[in-house]
């Protein structure tokens, strides 16, 4: 009897000592996951989300158990607009001649220096202009055609310069910006040949005219178109 109690006391020991061989635990290969006993792969629910241990904590990752994490992405810039660029200044204003041409044919009869009212009318429409712009000078050359000796002909085209001037001096401007002269037929530009009379008259009166020349600054002179 004693030794088939000693043989059952053995036997029960054997079997308590060789428990923990029978069964083992599952590992945590990760802090934080029950991983499989052989290899490191994390064991699963049914639903394919890993199983944590008592030791996992917000943030902790292994393989794919976790969703992969949000990185941020950092806003884009503000677009700064470019300033605007300053105006560029404006050019300086540039003194220079600004001449417009009127045939005197209109303003005098062939061979007279009074202004006819047509003449007057023309020279009221530049002294108006002339009264709204900031000028220096105004200088007044009077022409006249060939017909007539050079001496005549030189006298007239400084009466019919003066007769000018002084219409424009009525009208309000400064007589001391104006100077007046004559050059008579010297500069002719008309080309009639073997003509008399009335036709020959008619032919020249291209030669009878009076350029009137203002300087001052281009951007402010105003000029009257021939007539």
């Amino acid at each position: 009897m004693k030794s088939g109690l000693f043989v059952l006391k053995c036997s029960a020991a054997a079997l308590i000592g060789f428990a923990p061989a029978l069964y083992t635990a599952p590992a945590a290969a990760a802090d934080g996951y029950v991983t499989q006993r052989y290899g490191d792969a994390p064991v699963r629910t049914r639903y394919g989300e890993c199983v944590h241990d008592r030791g996992w904590q917000e943030g902790m990752r292994f393989a794919d158990c976790e969703p992969a994490p949000v990185v941020p992405v950092a806003a884009p810039a503000p677009q700064v607009e470019p300033a605007a660029e300053a105006p560029a200044p404006a050019p300086e204003p540039i003194v220079q001649n600004v001449p417009f041409r009127l045939a005197t044919d209109t303003f005098f009869d062939f061979d007279k220096a009074t202004l006819h009212p047509e003449g007057q009318a023309a020279l009221d429409d530049v002294a108006s202009r002339l009264a709204g712009s900031d000028y220096d000078s105004i200088t007044i050359v009077g022409h006249a055609d060939r017909i007539g000796t050079p001496q005549y002909n030189l006298g007239l085209s400084e009466r019919r310069a003066n007769a000018m001037r002084d219409y424009l001096v009525a009208k309000g401007i400064d007589a001391q910006k104006i100077s007046a002269s004559g050059v008579g037929s010297s500069e002719p530009t008309a080309q009639c040949p073997q003509l008399r009379g009335t036709r020959l008259v008619a032919c020249l009166q291209p030669d009878r005219y009076a350029e009137v020349t203002v300087a001052g600054t281009a951007v402010q002179v105003s000029s009257a178109p021939a007539n």
